[in-house]
């Protein structure tokens, strides 16, 4: 008889363990791992690239020899590499921070820019290059570039308010007034934005 008890004591203990497992796990949600919607196939990927091959590549190529004045170096770059824990670890920072601000993150927006003529780099100086912004739905417009760091609580503020006060005047020259109490004209200050991408070329 105790040893029948024992085992039923023994069988509640391992389905109460079994099912809080199960209820935890189930809080947690799953990835979808099934081919996205979004993937093409080589066939279409094939004519993508001609298509840059014929028509933006040459335009970008003239622009890089006359940027450089070395006909050696007129090949402007074809990729950019994030290194897969990079992407999985911004992807977590930005869903911390919009947890965080309670703004429901919608997706990344990815920016084409250059890397400007003074960049530290010499090989990535007036190269193209890629700036990621997380995204998110606002009062005005859906998938809106915001800036979670320095959003209010539930509102998403588009990261454009932050991005023009170190956007130079076209015909000044100067640095536009600061909206912000915290930044004064000269301050630098970080964002939720990503580049530091791999680029080829340079090889």
């Amino acid at each position: 008889m105790k040893t029948l008890c024992n085992f039923f004591s023994v069988l509640f203990l391992s389905l109460f363990i079994f099912s809080c497992q199960t209820e935890v796990e189930s809080k947690e949600p799953k990835v979808d791992d099934s081919r996205p919607s979004n993937t093409i196939t080589y066939k279409e990927m094939a004519s993508m690239f001609h298509q840059y091959d014929v028509g933006q590549k040459p335009v970008l190529d003239q622009y890089r020899k006359e940027f450089t004045g070395d006909a050696k170096d007129a090949t402007e770059s074809i990729s950019h590499f994030y290194e897969l824990n990079q992407l999985k670890q911004y992807i977590a920072y930005l869903e911390k921070l919009s947890n965080e601000k309670n703004i429901k993150l919608t997706g990344i927006r990815i920016f084409s820019a250059a890397y400007p003529k003074d960049h530290s780099d010499e090989l990535l100086r007036g190269r193209q290059t890629l700036i990621f912004m997380p995204t998110a739905d606002t009062d005005k417009s859906k998938n809106v570039a915001f800036e979670p760091l320095y959003s209010k609580e539930g509102q998403a503020v588009p990261f454009t308010e932050f991005l023009h006060q170190f956007s130079s005047d076209e015909t000044k020259n100067v640095v536009r007034a600061s909206f912000l109490p915290f930044m004064s004209a000269k301050a630098d200050f970080n964002s939720s934005g990503a580049n530091r991408l791999s680029v080829m070329p340079p090889y």
